[in-house]
């Protein structure tokens, strides 16, 4: 503290007012970065999530790197009219590992047609068809996720699901006549005060962490995107008398 400052001097009023706001102010700052990176750490199969996606991510780093390094500017196809026209139709202008459309071949989930997929993604006792959870795994991971994997997942989602009663009363409040998905879109929107992500931004997370926060809000939001869509339909459709969750 000693010396002067553009401010004034060491022994100004306003350097000691403000210091212990500046220290209280750092010490939050560090104790939100804390909780941040705490978040769910209690939770096994999220850890366990975070793992793998990580692993991934360290494994296919070397290709991107390769990629951009060595064939940056190699072309891979044209463009007529007639795709321009068509709304970027056909258009190869987008590099995705998680999921392919082939107009032809249909969808594909990390390499694996839905036939294939059906084939080796858990399902529900007596099903024929593979559990979203385990779907969700795969295309986060790249791998297919045991059943205790997918039943840790589910019950995970669940605790997450939680909504908000100022969302509720939002959705609740509007005319009958707005679209269901204008009102998931206005939902969604209004859980943004609950954006791990958003939290840790403001805190100063560093860059190379904003997939872990990115992370815990996606896991939020597709816990709670069912019983969101719930009341929407049951607004809708049943004149808002609604039913427990099971």
């Amino acid at each position: 503290l000693r010396g002067a400052s553009k401010h004034g001097t060491a022994n100004s009023p306003l350097l000691f007012r403000s210091f212990p706001a500046m220290l209280a102010t750092r010490s939050a700052v560090r104790a939100a970065r804390l909780a941040a990176r705490r978040y769910n750490s209690s939770s096994t199969i999220v850890s366990t999530l975070q793992n793998k996606i990580e692993a991934l991510a360290k494994k296919k780093t070397p290709q991107m790197m390769s990629l951009r390094k060595e064939l940056a500017n190699t072309p891979i196809g044209e463009v007529t009219i007639g795709m321009c026209i068509g709304g970027a139709r056909g258009v190869k202008c987008l590099l995705s590992e998680t999921s392919l459309l082939d107009p032809m071949k249909g969808i594909r989930y990390r390499g694996r047609t839905l036939e294939e997929c059906m084939a080796q993604l858990p399902t529900a006792p007596g099903g024929k068809v593979g559990l979203p959870e385990a779907s969700l795994w795969l295309l986060l991971t790249d791998e297919m996720p045991t059943s205790a994997e997918v039943t840790a997942l589910g019950e995970e989602l669940h605790k997450r699901s939680h909504i908000p009663e100022y969302v509720y009363k939002l959705i609740d409040n509007l005319p009958r006549d707005v679209h269901p998905m204008t009102q998931l879109s206005m939902g969604l929107l209004a859980l943004q005060p609950g954006s791990k992500f958003g939290q840790a931004y403001r805190a100063g997370c560093k860059k190379s962490d904003y997939w872990i926060h990115t992370l815990e809000d996606s896991l939020n939001l597709v816990g709670q995107i069912p019983l969101l869509s719930a009341r929407i339909f049951r607004n809708v459709f049943f004149d808002g008398k609604h039913i427990p969750s099971d």
